[in-house]
This record gives C-alpha cells, sequence and structure tokens, in this order.
C-alpha cells in the first residue's frame, strides 16, 4: 500500500515520453540502466549535466516514446528491485553515475535483451576454450605433481603449484572477459509482455 501511495505521488503530470535501456561502459565493468527521460535522445539524457555520461554508452538497447513510459519505467524498476547493483538509495561517489541514476545500474542485463550474450560461440571461440581446456589438465597435472614433490623438496614443488593455479587464474580471467550463449532470463507474463512491448520498437545503436 505504501509503495502504491509513494508511486501515485511521485508520477508526473505527464508521463510520456521514452524508456530506455542501455548498456555502458564503465571503469567497473559493464552495467545495464534502466530509465525513463523526456529527452528525444539517449545521448542528450546520458549529457544532461555535462557529466560526460553519454561517453559511457556503449550499445542502445531500447529507445522507444510511450503515453505511459513512467508508469513503464517504475514497474520494471519495482520488479527487479532486488537486482540493483548498487541499491535503491545508492549515491556512491566512488561508484558509477552517483547522483544521475546510479539506483538504476545492474549488473546483468535484466530485461534480456542484449542479443550479443545469447549469440552461440564462434568456431574462434569454440578453438579458444579448447586450449583453455587443454592448459586446465596442464594446471591439473602440475599441482599434482607438486603436491608429489611437497614432503621431498618444498621449493620445486611450489614451483608447480604456483604455475598451476596461475594457468586457472587466466582461463577464469578469460571466461570473465566475454562469456557468450547465456541463456535469457524468464520474466512472469505481465512482465515479459511490457518488456516485449517497448523492445518492439527499440532503437539498437
Amino acid at each position: 500500500m505504501f509503495k502504491k501511495i509513494s508511486r501515485w505521488y511521485r508520477r508526473p503530470k505527464d508521463p510520456a515520453g521514452y524508456v530506455y535501456y542501455v548498456r555502458l561502459k564503465t571503469s567497473d565493468g559493464p552495467f545495464y540502466k534502466l530509465g525513463f527521460t523526456s529527452k528525444s535522445s539517449l545521448v542528450e539524457r546520458m549529457a544532461y549535466g555535462n557529466s560526460g555520461d553519454e561517453n559511457l554508452i556503449d550499445r542502445q538497447l531500447v529507445f522507444t516514446f510511450r503515453h505511459d513510459a513512467w508508469d513503464v519505467e517504475q514497474t520494471l524498476l519495482d520488479h527487479f528491485d532486488k537486482y540493483r547493483a548498487f541499491g535503491k538509495y545508492s549515491r556512491d561517489p566512488t561508484k558509477p553515475l552517483c547522483g544521475r541514476g546510479q539506483s538504476e545500474l545492474f549488473a546483468n542485463d535484466i530485461l534480456g535483451l542484449d542479443d550479443e550474450l545469447y549469440a552461440a560461440p564462434s568456431e574462434e571461440k569454440l578453438k579458444e576454450w579448447e586450449e583453455e581446456n587443454e592448459q586446465a589438465k596442464d594446471g591439473c597435472l602440475m599441482i599434482l605433481i607438486g603436491l608429489v614433490l611437497a614432503p621431498f623438496t618444498f621449493g620445486l614443488s611450489l614451483f608447480f603449484i604456483i604455475g598451476g593455479l596461475s594457468g586457472f587464474w587466466s582461463i577464469g580471467k578469460s571466461h570473465r572477459a566475454g562469456v557468450v550463449g547465456q541463456t535469457r532470463p524468464k520474466h512472469p507474463p505481465t512482465i515479459q509482455d511490457l518488456v516485449d512491448s517497448i523492445s518492439n520498437g527499440k532503437n539498437v545503436a
């Protein structure tokens, strides 16, 4: 009840405008931002206040006009509330967009509209993963040898163990740098209908 009253109190007289969904590239990694604006373009919205936030735009996923745009944005933000990257009331100056929409940032593609994440891996990527699997096997062997040698020669065993672990670390880092072939998130029917309705008019840049 309180949430409904608060939403009614905050609702603008004219809820018409643009719903946008954008992938940002920041020094803290990629984030997705879901928002509402009356500006005529995403660049204009992000450039508001001369903060330079427009330079963070990596991929515009949705920018569509709706007469109920504010309501749509609020419904989606409420539904995905627990997935906010920094919390609903976050104003952390060490994090991106402090005071400029930081609470609307998400670490993951909550709407499932970033097609690049769900594409089947290319032959080049598959080959790269095969090579990494071989490295993982070599890393396991080095660690095993290191453990066997530990009772006899600590220095040599440490060399094998560190070498094996470094192989695992580089593989993990590589996968974190760009994973494809993920599964799209599934939403309740009402939310999925809303997502579909805004993505049908999406303008991908």
